[in-house]
């Protein structure tokens, strides 16, 4: 029998037994625009978390559009694209990080302060993921700056330089349950009574914009670095 979430959340606490999850009736945030960076300069590596979005994809829990990008100059084109992802809820974001930005190589990056007006309209009312080491670490108030000048209705990442495995199932996790919310704000609590001991080793924050005039983004969850240099043991 199909449980509502609240329902999941009461039988997973009795019995201990994974949540199975709801049966969609309006499904809301099941379309990603996922833009990628290319993890090393050697063109033999294969590396790419479009894996993830396959898995979700072939068990038609969601619709998405990948794309790579090498540059700065390619990752401007695709987000002014919106014509091709208007109905796309969420915008997932992987790439290098650091506090405060993305990397596309050791030479060419772009701040928090500079996405608003890259792509102009492309991130308003949408979640924005960003799938990077370190984005989101210390930059409360630029993130809070970014949801305004955006329109974007959230913003989440991580304040480590994550494991790639464990990003990987994190991420996986987060776009399958995103799968069955309306509100972001919902999906987040939903993962934060599900997922918090995850959340914390990879150390994920999220912000969302509050409904009303003159009222504030709030954070509302925390944790702890997607890392600029390679290791074997982390996103690269």
């Amino acid at each position: 029998m199909t449980r509502n979430p609240r329902e999941q959340a009461k039988h997973t606490k009795k019995t201990g037994k994974a949540a199975v999850a709801p049966r969609r009736r309006r499904p809301y945030l099941d379309k990603i625009l996922c833009l990628e960076g290319e993890w090393t300069e050697d063109l033999r590596h294969e590396l790419s978390v479009e894996p993830v979005l396959q898995i979700l994809k072939r068990r038609g829990e969601i619709q998405y559009i990948h794309r790579r990008c090498g540059t700065k100059t390619e990752f401007i084109y695709y987000l002014n694209q919106k014509k091709y992802f208007q109905s796309y809820r969420i915008i997932y974001l992987a790439f290098h990080g650091a506090r405060g930005l993305l990397g596309f190589s050791p030479y060419e990056y772009v701040t928090l302060e500079e996405l608003p007006a890259l792509a102009p309209g492309a991130f308003k009312g949408r979640l924005v993921y960003f799938g990077s080491c370190s984005t989101v670490k210390d930059v409360d108030e630029r993130l809070k700056e970014f949801l305004r000048a955006t329109g974007a209705v959230a913003v989440a990442g991580y304040t480590k330089d994550v494991n790639w495995v464990e990003s990987c199932a994190f991420e996986l996790m987060f776009l399958y349950w995103a799968a069955y919310y309306k509100s972001p704000h919902a999906l987040m609590k939903r993962l934060a009574g599900l997922y918090a001991q995850m959340e914390d080793t990879v150390g994920f924050k999220y912000y969302y914009a509050k409904k009303g005039r003159g009222k504030a983004p709030a954070v509302i969850l925390g944790g702890s670095p997607r890392s600029e240099i390679a290791e074997p043991d982390c996103r690269p």
